[in-house]
């Protein structure tokens, strides 16, 4: 998700300075999939979506591989882990539909065994 978070900020930092046709170049392949997946409940990334959507210019996400010595991503990466160890920002997120789930399943499970196991 922190990847999402840093698409997020330079989608805002391009609209903000109307910087033309940009490409945001990621090495975390879900990231990009949870943006062009059609249905989404988690805000964070409709807001994503939207703002790029809505953008005068050309948004382009590319994915690349990682670790292949690419020294722009190997930088982005260390920054990256940078930035997490300084930061006074809390962010917090919505439980995916699988947690929920896996909670009602638990929930269903201990009331069964509590009516009838004990």
């Amino acid at each position: 998700m922190v990847e999402v978070i840093a698409i997020q900020q330079a989608v805002q930092y391009v609209r903000a300075n109307d910087l033309g046709d940009v490409n945001i170049i990621s090495d975390l392949k879900s990231a990009f999939m949870v943006l062009s997946a059609a249905e989404e409940a988690r805000e964070i990334i409709n807001n994503v979506k939207e703002d790029i959507k809505e953008y005068k210019g050309k948004i382009t996400l590319t994915w690349i591989r990682t670790h292949i010595g690419n020294f722009e991503n190997e930088r982005s990466d260390q920054v990256s882990k940078e930035a997490i160890l300084i930061s006074d920002e809390t962010i917090s997120f919505v439980p995916s539909r699988n947690q929920i789930r896996n909670g009602g399943y638990k929930i269903i499970k201990e009331q069964w065994n509590e009516k009838f196991l004990e």
